[in-house]
């Protein structure tokens, strides 16, 4: 799982509620999301972002992901306290396989994380 948030807590609150998660990378950067993104690519199942980042736009990452043809076959799920619809169906539109509004709930993740990884699984 590739994590890119400022927030502390949602890491920690996969770690504690998800125990699929063998492995999540949490990054805070542009330059570390383009990173982790070429050196772990393959290994990814699942991608957490925040729509509102500092450093860079999640909807710019989510077109940066959906334009490569390797890591388009990850799971982006977007997330944001936002919860208006034209932001939700751009992020869609534009490939996102979820969308969350903040705060999460822990159901809701395990939940999610449950899906996107069984589809990661069937469809390679």
């Amino acid at each position: 799982m590739l994590l890119i948030t400022k927030r502390r807590w949602i890491g920690a609150l996969f770690r504690h509620n998800v125990s699929a998660v063998s492995k999540m990378t949490t990054i805070k950067s542009a330059r570390q999301v383009i990173d982790a993104l070429n050196a772990e690519g393959s290994d990814i199942d699942i991608i957490l972002t925040e729509v509102y980042l500092s450093m860079t736009k999640g909807m710019k990452l989510l077109k940066y992901i959906m334009r490569n043809n390797e890591l388009r076959r990850i799971p982006v799920i977007m997330m944001s306290a936002q919860d208006e619809v034209s932001i939700v169906v751009k992020c869609l539109r534009l490939g996102a396989a979820d969308y969350l509004v903040k705060p999460l709930r822990t159901n809701e993740l395990l939940n999610l994380w449950t899906h996107m990884w069984r589809r990661r699984r069937e469809h390679g």
